[in-house]
């Protein structure tokens, strides 16, 4: 800086007739004394001005610096407000780009943001799209790190993972960091720190071993020498940085050749400077006090041209040619300042700015548009945010000829005309620090090629892939394709899937082998279904769902006010749990299976009124999109997929079961009433499962809940698969597990859980498995008793056991199926005598009149009746429509025209019209009525699954959920009933973090969900009086916290007295520095004419021991109750006592700055009440003990105790000693 200010002084066509002066501050790295210095800067140092209007121009046009960004947030926060020009060197935060909060704030280095773009460009280059990211904790390392990952995503890269490097370098934080690294699949790692921050970790790196990672350096650290020794070469040997540009300023080096200490004698810093650089010293004749000889003698003509050290290296300027282009800005701004033409100048009335009273913010107009080029060629111009042209170096650490490091350049990355970042690199330059001496691979998941497409891994970046291949007829013919595209119509995809080509003319022939082979496929499976059909149809009244049925159309038939001269009929198919048996059945349903019509207009009734089913939710979507397009109503008896309420997509389904919406909403309520907030999640890989999961997810973000892991159940129940699950639930912290899924889904998992022994968790079921069988036996009780679930509400339908009871074979001899049940229910056989071919006697003859009252099996109990009682329910609603549609009035009815429904040739749109107006109540109670979307009423019973008698698991009822117009929904449990799994016999803990208590706030953890968190106490004057409160409150002003934080209370009124002992203790030493003063001043009257007396100037020490009585004295304005007069005058008192001391200091002696710095009272600040004023006092009274001691104690020494060197000659002496 100073080179630049000579330079710039000495050139006649810059600043011709002005000269530049300059102050120099060290910041010490500390943020109080940058800012102290930087407002002394602008405030100025005179004591008094000769100018009494106090006009003239400002006491300096610009500043230089800071180097550090949270240090120029808070200077430009100040000085902003006066528009005082500030260019920094080396402050890179991109927050200071914000020209509404820092307007005068400018830098020649690029702004962080930059920084970041010319990073990923380098990731970009050597497609490194898996990346781990480090930074430090202040505002550099933060706003890098947002824009970094910002950047990222962008350009559809990912973060692997993303730590703070702790600013206490904590060394389990310095560990858990090596292994979150070491765990990562990611080779790269970014990292945003100065090396401060980053010095401890690589020490941890170097002690673990951690070879194998390509680390990529910001500005920050990039150039750091710590990091060039032989130790850190295996590690980081091959490091990518980038840094500022490099510069050259001619003239410099022998500038920095010509310091010596003679040419500044007064200043100290360029003496401790020459001699630890010659390792000499300029007093005691090079010898310590004890006589030894330790360092030669400084003559002060050493010569800097024969050192090596950076001091004289000016190879590298980076930071220091920033500086050089700073100071030229300032100056080339003054310098157009000073050539504006009268009555053209840029400010109000065209005026130019007067150089004899400029104002700051006239400068920044100037350096606004400042436009010039160095020495060196490089362009130098700010935007409108105050920003440099944006250009860096890209640096390339190499092992050297002594194993050390060395730094090389390789490339250099800026930003072009049109803003687009530009990137060069010499890749034949870079030294890679690995055994294949290329670049690494750095991805979560491999390319795909062309042929595939994307499909991202669940729960993971869009970087975690897998690739799977185009199906027949698509192509992708790129890489990385996230979708395949669809050939034409007349082309079809290659064997490769990367081309369209045109299609062969090919056909299956009947002469064909293969040909033959289907044909006869065809027709034997055509045979299968009509016999499998005649089997349907003779056996189709056995299963309980279907005799449900039958027993309802059988009610209905004899009912004579419902369907009165009508009688219902019904065809009953078995979907096997195939899709494609459900689809073939309804569409037979749904068409009829007459061969020929006797009405050639094929006019009169449809086949069926409606359709009663599908059981499950993906055959019912299917169905319903087929049939929903004719208008055929379909009612379900137990398909949940919430999906299904679409009323665009399915506008004739309805369902007597609750949705899924419903059912999840229960099911969350149940968590929430129990607190448990942190839950795992399992879901079947079908529409029901997939559906409920979405709307779970959902549900628990809605109440700020969340899923600590989600698993879908593998259909194929692959074992790896069912370990993996596992082993998830195992490790992870939530006790509490919710399943959708059917039992065929989840059986596989639980056997998995038994033979892992794994108890101590909270299951939860869907209603697809609370009721299930398979698992209420005594194999699975320590682990699935206290299950909690929902169930379809359970209901009675009166003479339905009775019905039930009166199945016989001889009512329908052609039922084969009829006979198979009965032969299994018996233990009995039809045929063969009893005997099998080999005439061993094995089951006895059937004889058709055995008992099924006798029987106790899941077909005579009526006690549970949930599946069946909706069938009867969906059965009845298709009634009650059929019956008011009956009832309509000619010349009144619902369409157009005010028509009715012709019941002879009845559409089936019409029949849906009614059935969504359907409102009646069974002879249970319950009310059957559809919404919008074909939804029943919610309704379902809470479920426990309990131990019983004999070691199974019995069910009981616990509660009810249900949903009210009024109300919404209402949880209604019987805790006392319920059995919990646990040996506290108690409802188990699941969450991730404990409430926070009144006083705390909650404070998310990085990473983690909402639910995870720390509590922090309230700061003093704040308070939070809930629980898992966001933020504390802070207390009007005239209240304050009490300990615990949950409250504001009135301020105490507290004060120091001088009746307790810590008055009575400041007091009584207030008084003694009064005295001590006093005796001083008697001293220095009494011995006013010797020479030591006058030698430090008399006048001003009697009014340094004045100001400092007064010191000593002000301390009691301090003390006692406090009034309005002490509280105005205490600080004032002080303030000018203190003043007068400074004052006199400043013209005796030049230890101004350490006088200051012992006198900062910035220690009280967190100290309470009372205390404060204590501690406050103590600090003037340390001050003034010592000045007092400091300067007067050695004079009062020698008056008292040694008059004898009280003399000219000693004085004289002394002083020609120690030059």
């Amino acid at each position: 800086m100073a080179f630049a200010v000579n330079e710039i002084n000495k050139n006649p066509n810059l600043l011709p007739n002005i000269t530049l002066g300059y102050h120099l501050y060290d910041n010490c790295v500390r943020l109080g004394i940058a800012f102290r210095a930087a407002m002394s800067l602008a405030s100025g140092t005179e004591e008094s001005f000769s100018n009494l209007n106090c006009t003239g121009p400002p006491p300096i046009i610009g500043i230089v610096g800071d180097p550090i960004s949270t240090t120029s947030i808070a200077i430009s926060n100040v000085l902003g407000l006066f528009r005082v020009p500030i260019v920094s060197h080396y402050a890179t935060c991109s927050c200071l780009s914000n020209r509404k909060k820092y307007p005068s704030f400018f830098r020649t280095i690029p702004s962080d943001a930059f920084q970041v773009q010319a990073m990923v460009q380098i990731l970009r280059h050597f497609e490194w799209t898996w990346a781990g990211l480090l930074y430090s904790d202040d505002d550099y390392g933060i706003y890098a790190a947002q824009l970094f990952q910002q950047e990222m995503q962008l350009f559809g890269h990912c973060v692997a993972f993303s730590e703070i490097l702790p600013h206490d370098n904590n060394y389990r934080d310095i560990q858990h960091i090596t292994r979150v690294i070491q765990a990562s699949t990611a080779r790269v790692v970014v990292v945003f720190a100065v090396s401060t921050f980053l010095i401890p970790l690589m020490e941890e790196v170097v002690l673990q071993n951690m070879t194998g990672r390509q680390w990529i350096a910001s500005e920050a650290w990039a150039t750091s020498p710590v990091y060039h020794t032989p130790r850190f070469l295996p590690f980081l040997g091959g490091t990518l940085g980038i840094a500022i540009r490099r510069g050259e300023i001619e003239g410099l080096h022998e500038f920095l050749l010509s310091l010596r200490p003679s040419n500044d004698q007064k200043n100290n810093a360029v003496r401790i400077f020459w001699e630890n650089m010659f390792e000499c010293s300029f007093e005691n004749g090079g010898r310590q006090t004890d006589g030894e000889q330790v360092k030669k003698l400084c003559t002060g003509q050493e010569d800097l041209s024969n050192t090596e050290t950076p001091y004289t290296d000016v190879s590298g300027l980076r930071a220091a040619y920033n500086v050089y282009k700073a100071v030229y800005a300032l100056a080339h701004a003054l310098h157009d300042l000073m050539q504006c033409d009268e009555g053209r100048g840029p400010f109000s009335g065209n005026s130019c700015a007067d150089k004899t009273n400029l104002k700051p913010w006239q400068l920044v107009h100037y350096l606004q548009n400042v436009n010039f080029t160095t020495g060196f060629g490089d362009h130098v111009s700010f935007d409108k945010n105050g920003d440099a042209l944006a250009i860096y170096d890209v640096l390339n650490w190499q092992p050297s000829s002594d194993g050390s490091i060395r730094i090389h350049p390789v490339g250099v990355v800026h930003k072009g005309a049109t803003t687009e970042v530009v990137f060069t690199l010499d890749e034949d330059a870079i030294y890679w620090n690995f055994e294949t001496k290329k670049p690494p691979r750095s991805v979560c998941s491999e390319s795909c090629p062309p042929g595939t497409r994307q499909a991202r891994r669940k729960g993971l970046p869009v970087c975690c892939f897998d690739c799977l291949p185009c199906g027949d007829g698509e192509i992708s013919n790129t890489t990385n394709a996230i979708e395949c595209k669809v050939c034409p119509h007349e082309f079809w995809s290659n064997s490769e899937k990367d081309q369209c080509v045109s299609k062969e003319v090919e056909f299956l022939s009947y002469e064909d082998p293969l040909g033959i082979s289907l044909t006869t496929a065809s027709l034997l499976g055509t045979c299968i279904c009509a016999l499998v059909l005649v089997i349907f149809a003779h056996h189709r009244n056995t299963p309980i769902h279907a005799q449900t049925m039958a027993f309802a159309i059988n009610e209905i038939n004899e009912n004579p006010k419902l369907l009165p001269n009508i009688t219902l009929g019904y065809h009953l198919y078995d979907n096997c749990v195939m899709l494609g048996m459900a689809f073939r059945a309804a569409m037979s349903l749904g068409s009829g299976t007459e061969e020929s019509f006797s009405n050639l207009n094929c006019t009169g009734p449809p086949p069926v009124v409606g359709i009663v089913g599908d059981a499950s939710s993906t055959p019912s979507i299917a169905i319903s999109s087929v049939l929903g397009l004719f208008r055929v109503p379909i009612v379900s008896h137990y398909a949940t997929c919430s999906c299904l309420s679409n009323r665009k997509k399915y506008p004739s389904f309805f369902r007597t079961i609750p949705s899924d919406a419903f059912q999840v909403r229960a099911m969350v309520q149940i968590l929430r009433h129990f607190e448990w907030t942190w839950v795992g999640l399992l879901y079947s890989e079908d529409d029901y499962g997939i559906y409920a999961a979405q709307l779970f997810h959902q549900e628990m973000q809605l109440f700020g809940h969340c899923v600590a892991f989600s698993e879908f159940l593998p259909n194929d129940h692959n074992p790896r698969d069912i370990q993996r699950i596992t082993g998830v639930i195992r490790a992870s912290t939530a006790r509490v597990v919710v399943v959708f899924a059917l039992s065929s889904y989840l059986l596989p998992l639980m056997d998995e859980v038994v033979l892992q022994n794994m108890t101590g968790r909270q299951w939860i079921a869907s209603e697809a498995w609370a009721t299930s069988l398979e698992y209420q036996t005594p194999h699975f009780l320590p682990f699935l008793g206290g299950t909690l679930g929902i169930a379809i509400r359970r209901g009675e339908i009166p003479g339905l056991h009775d019905f039930l009871l009166r199945l016989h074979p001889n009512n329908d001899p052609k039922n084969n199926m009829l006979r198979i049940f009965w032969e299994n229910m018996f233990g009995c056989s039809f045929e063969n005598g009893g005997r099998e071919p080999d005439r061993e006697q094995v089951k006895k003859v059937c004889t058709g009149q055995e008992d099924l009252s006798s029987t106790n099996t899941p077909y005579t109990d009526v006690s549970e009746l949930r599946a069946s009682y909706n069938v009867y329910k969906a059965v009845y609603a298709l009634a009650h429509a059929l019956h008011d549609l009956m009832q309509c009035e000619k010349g009144r009815g619902p369409f157009s025209g005010n028509k009715c429904a012709d019941i002879i040739n009845l559409k089936p749109w019409q029949l849906v019209h009614y059935l969504q107006k359907v409102n009646f109540t069974t002879g249970f109670g319950d009310h059957v009525s559809f919404d919008k979307n074909g939804d029943a009423l919610p309704i379902y019973d809470v479920l426990n699954w309990q131990p019983s008698s004999d070691g199974s698991i019995t069910v009981h009822k616990v509660g009810v959920v249900n949903e009210g117009v009024a109300k919404g929904m209402v949880l209604t449990l019987d805790e006392d009933a319920i059995y919990w799994n646990f040996e506290t016999k108690k409802p188990p803990r699941s969450v991730c973090s404990e409430s926070c208590p009144p006083g705390t706030r909650q404070a998310t953890k990085k990473g983690l969900p909402v639910c995870c968190f720390d509590c922090l106490s309230c700061g003093d004057g704040d308070v939070s009086n809930t629980t898992d409160a966001i933020e504390c409150t802070v207390c009007p002003e005239d209240f304050w916290s009490n300990p615990h934080k949950d409250q504001c209370v009135p301020k105490e009124v507290e004060f120091l007295s001088y009746d307790e002992p810590l008055g009575i203790s400041l007091t009584t030493a207030s008084l003694l520095g009064t005295c001590i003063c006093f005796l001083v001043m008697v001293i220095f009257t009494f011995h006013r004419n010797t020479p030591i007396v006058r030698a430090n100037n008399s006048e001003l020490s009697f009014l340094l021991l004045f100001s400092l009585k007064l010191c000593f004295l002000c301390v009691l304005l301090f003390i006692g109750q406090p009034e309005l007069w002490t509280c105005q005058l205490r600080h004032a008192v002080f303030g000018i006592s203190f003043v007068l001391c400074v004052s006199s200091i400043l013209v005796k002696t030049m230890v101004v700055i350490a006088v200051f710095k012992s006198s900062r009272p910035e220690a009280y600040v967190s100290s309470p009440g009372k205390y404060a004023v204590a501690v406050e006092i103590f600090a003037i009274l340390a001050s003034s003990f010592g000045l007092l001691v400091a300067i007067f104690a050695p004079k009062c020494y020698i008056i008292l105790l040694h008059p004898e060197r009280n003399t000219k000659n000693a004085i004289m002496g002394r002083e020609t000693q120690k030059k």
